[in-house]
């Protein structure tokens, strides 16, 4: 298959400066041409396939790049932090450190996210409204970047009093807030329930006919923009057939992109809110023949005996796929795999698995999900040999 090629898409932006790239340190190739960090990320796929003989002699692709190499992420996690004398400080923290750094100019969220979190930074400065006990803002659009969703962890038991009217005339975009508590110390931003206080209950995608819902809790990619070149990819190996399982679905952006091309649908997922997503969005569709499973991929390899199974889309985090997962693909009767991993390593280490288990690796593509970040997406697509 012909991979899409480095020149022409956002080349013409050769460096993206920020002004807080000596401090922060979040985006390591800020300042370098694109082109030389399409070319990096490249390499380090490279290197990570050269680590296992049956992967050396595979072919990586240029890089496909991002359309837009700045202005592009869709949510940002950011730190807060209140001083003895009760300033405050909202921001990225220093790499490698716990250190907030004020980070009003990012460069890399989408500009109507960044003028939502200047205004909470006035706020925040402005009076002593908000309790000490905020830890962190988690801040998300969908395809509409003027509808947000705000959502407040808390280093707390019990949720404290919050100042919503004065965050709802701060923040015009906000249309809806959410809080989490989590009383750890601990490096997870998010952990447990995340519960509505006020307004929309979550975001929403349009791509491909599809709307999908998106809620605080749920998984998805911060660059909109690159999604229908990842589906076209798919879509031209994977072709149609009876049966197609999307693994760790979460709200199934990618089997539902693939609807068109088969007949019955199987989507595996173990987060509560992503599974309560997909199905919103599946009866909104008014979608027949489609099977949710509400479970870890490891304990619902059964459904991968289905005689039917023509192909397999998994999208795990950056731990990979378990043994297991892999062993049952590779023993299933499905033709062909798309596998899209935000972590070169542990991609490698499954794509070998799966080429032990009687797959051929037909493409390694790596994706500039990120741009200015060293981070390296990719989309392995494979078939019998």
């Amino acid at each position: 298959m012909r991979g899409l090629t480095e020149p022409g898409t956002p080349a013409a932006v050769q460096r993206v400066s920020c002004p807080h790239a000596g401090e922060c340190g979040a985006c390591a190739y800020l300042e370098r041409e694109y082109a030389d960090q399409l070319r990096q990320k490249r390499e380090i796929l490279s290197a990570a396939m050269a680590r296992y003989p049956r992967l050396r002699r595979a072919e990586v692709l240029a890089c496909l790049p991002s359309p837009l190499a700045a202005a592009y992420r869709n949510r940002a996690k950011m730190a807060v932090g209140f001083s003895r004398r009760g300033a405050s400080r909202l921001g990225y923290f220093r790499a490698g450190t716990r250190e907030i750094v004020d980070a009003p100019d990012c460069r890399v969220v989408v500009p109507e996210i960044l003028e939502t979190s200047r205004r909470l930074r006035t706020l925040l400065a402005a009076s002593p409204i908000f309790p000490r006990e905020l830890r962190h803002i988690d801040l998300r659009c969908g395809s509409d970047q003027g509808r947000q969703h705000l959502t407040l962890v808390l280093r707390a038991s019990e949720c404290p009093s919050l100042p919503l009217d004065a965050l709802r005339r701060a923040c015009p975009a906000v249309d809806g807030v959410s809080f989490n508590l989590n009383p750890s110390a601990g490096p997870q931003v998010i952990r447990g329930a995340i519960r509505p206080l006020w307004g929309a209950r979550e975001v929403w995608v349009d791509h491909e006919g599809v709307r999908l819902r998106v809620s605080p809790g749920s998984f998805f990619q911060v660059n909109l923009a690159l999604l229908p070149p990842i589906h076209d990819l798919m879509e031209r190996h994977l072709g149609g057939g009876r049966l197609v399982a999307d693994l760790y679905s979460g709200v199934g952006t990618h089997g539902l992109a693939l609807r068109r091309n088969f007949q019955r649908f199987l989507f595996v997922e173990g987060s509560r809110s992503a599974v309560a997503d997909l199905k919103a969005t599946i009866r909104s569709l008014g979608l027949f023949a489609v099977e949710v499973i509400a479970s870890a991929v490891e304990r619902a390899l059964r459904r991968l005996n289905d005689p039917e199974l023509d192909a397999v889309v998994l999208n795990p985090s950056r731990a990979g796929a378990r043994e297991s997962v892999l062993q049952a693909i590779a023993g299933s009767r499905a033709s062909r795999v798309a596998y899209l991993s935000c972590e070169p390593t542990t991609l490698c280490r499954d794509l070998d698995a799966l080429l032990r288990g009687g797959f051929a690796l037909v493409s390694a593509q790596p994706i500039d999900m990120m741009p200015q970040t060293s981070q390296v997406e990719a989309l392995a697509l494979l078939q019998r040999a």
